[in-house]
């Protein structure tokens, strides 16, 4: 590195190394790139491998740690700080990576995140991974590299701090963060792994390191699982298995699972016994039946009899790898219920002719969609989530059944429930915005153009035509009439309302209206007193 201070001698010779490398870099193969390509790759592969070993390991750990809690505790805990410190540093190194892409291909996170080495386009670029790995120093000591150093270091201090003295000798963490010997030019550790080092090989290097961390916590995690001489199951196979409190939630609860790896073997199955055990005899009162295992897990299936809560137990017991047979015990209950139909009419108990009638229709423990939907003088809908629309066609009652496919395929009957059918009630009028109105304002009357009909307090939102209505007013001592058609004033009727006094009274007789049913009714008259 050269500084403001430099001799022109320093300068000249500061240029000539700079262009000595550019020329060094043109002749870096594609040949040799593409090497670090399949290197890196390998490594990839290797530490997909470590992690499902590790994960094996933490498995069996937590299995000795449910047989022998108060001996494997001390042990389970230093490992999950093992794990924990494992994979803060593992991170780390991909976010490291990720930078060097970003920032030396010019791309989006999102997309570092996803690109292929084989397409990266900077591979040979090799300034902007020295930038940000060395920095402006001599050493390395501005860059990330430094950081990445302590951070291996501290990871390696936290291993052999788990490691009884006694056998730190033999356990080998392959974690070198030591000066390279064989340097020529007295290279430290950062210098020699990420000076003028292009991006392929900066990135194959961090790979290598994620792999030696990988590696140094399964080396432990295993050393400390190995000081536990309880009698620990060996399996070849782990799980992600999800154990609900209960498949059946109502709305507005919280469904709750537990989710976890489970560990076993594909070669050796358990034996699994269905009985009445007693733990404290440590065997079964009565003769346990046998259920059939598949990949570890027991398929246990019993027909119902009886309603109510059902509790059964039993034990699960496997040979250990050292030949003693360890068992397990389990319980659990179900709850036996006769299937229960709710049919329910989403505004009332009745349905109305020539309206949508919303009802919700569930068989608690069946899912809807198993649910097959039927109604009487009527048809139906299906509008989703249990919902359906009825649209009455006649008749005094609509009759909706719901048969139900079981899981076994059966086709099952659970209920018919009955609606009685009503017509739709009539509707009051409406004038100048008020149902039923006695009295009025000239100027009320006056801006007013028209007459209404309106269900009151009816749970629908439905609409009813005026058709006809006639006017009855007074004039010279007698009452005189105008006919509308629809529902408008009409001119001849706002001629009527300028002439009008204060206390005099105008009616409208005769009022039809057309409800959503197609039936012509009669409306009250409407008697108002102007004020």
């Amino acid at each position: 590195m050269s500084s403001g201070k430099d001799t022109p001698r320093q300068k000249m010779i500061g240029m000539m190394y700079l262009v000595l490398t550019a020329l060094l870099a043109l002749n870096v193969s594609k040949d040799i790139l593409d090497a670090f390509i399949v290197v890196n790759k390998g490594l990839e592969t290797t530490n997909e491998n470590f992690s499902t070993r590790n994960e094996v390991l933490y498995a069996s750990f937590d299995l000795a740690k449910s047989i022998d809690p108060v001996k494997v505790a001390p042990n389970w805990e230093l490992a999950q700080k093992i794990k924990k410190n494992a994979t803060e540093l593992t991170e780390y190194i991909d976010k490291l990576q990720k930078e060097l892409v970003v920032k030396t291909d010019k791309v989006a996170e999102g997309v570092a995140d996803t690109l292929q080495m084989a397409n990266i386009k900077s591979k040979d670029n090799y300034d902007i991974p020295t930038n940000i790995l060395i920095g402006e120093s001599e050493d390395g000591s501005a860059g990330l590299s430094r950081t990445l150093k302590n951070k291996l270091i501290e990871y390696r201090e936290q291993l052999t701090a788990c490691i009884a003295p006694k056998d730190r000798a033999s356990v080998k963490l392959d974690i070198d963060t030591s000066d390279p010997e064989s340097s020529a030019t007295n290279e430290n550790w950062e210098m020699y792994n990420f000076y003028h080092r292009p991006l392929v090989a900066s990135i194959t290097i961090l790979s290598k390191f994620k792999n030696d961390v990988k590696n140094a916590e399964s080396v432990v995690v295993d050393y400390l699982l190995k000081q536990i001489d309880t009698e620990v199951m060996k399996f070849d196979t782990i799980a992600a298995k999800v154990i609900p409190q209960s498949n059946y939630v109502l709305l507005g609860e919280e469904y709750k699972a537990d989710v976890f790896l489970a560990a076993f073997s594909k070669t050796r199955s358990p034996e699994i016994v269905v009985g009445n055990y007693n733990e404290a005899k440590k065997d079964y009162d009565g003769t346990p039946a046998a259920i059939n295992v598949e990949n570890g897990l027991g398929k246990y299936s019993v027909k119902t009899s009886r309603e109510g809560i059902v509790s059964y137990a039993g034990t699960v017991k496997m040979k250990s790898p050292q030949g003693k047979e360890v068992t397990f015990p389990f319980k659990s209950e179900y709850i036996v219920a006769r299937p229960a139909l709710t049919v329910a009419a989403d505004k009332m108990n009745v349905v109305y002719l020539g309206l949508d009638n919303p009802i919700s229709v569930s068989v608690p423990g069946i899912p809807n969609e198993r649910l097959s939907v039927s109604a009487t003088n009527a048809t139906l809908k299906n509008a989703g989530d249990g919902k359906y629309i009825v649209n009455v066609k006649g008749g005094k009652t609509v009759d909706v059944s719901v048969t139900a496919t079981m899981e076994s395929g059966e086709r099952r009957n659970m209920g018919t429930m009955s609606f009685r059918v009503k017509r739709i009630p009539d509707p009051k009028p409406k004038f100048a915005g008020v149902v039923g109105r006695t009295s009025i304002t000239l100027s009320e009357l006056q801006t007013t153009r028209g007459i209404f009909a309106d269900y009151e307090n009816f749970e629908f939102s439905v609409v009813c035509k005026v058709t006809s209505f006639e006017m009855v007013y007074p004039s010279q001592g007698m009452q005189l009439s105008i006919n509308g058609t629809g529902n408008v004033i009409t001119p001849e009727m706002l001629a009527v309302f300028k002439k009008l006094k204060k206390n005099e009274r105008i009616r409208f007789e005769n009022i039809k209206a057309v409800g959503p049913d197609g039936n012509t009714v009669s409306l009250s008259p409407l008697s108002m007193k102007i004020n």
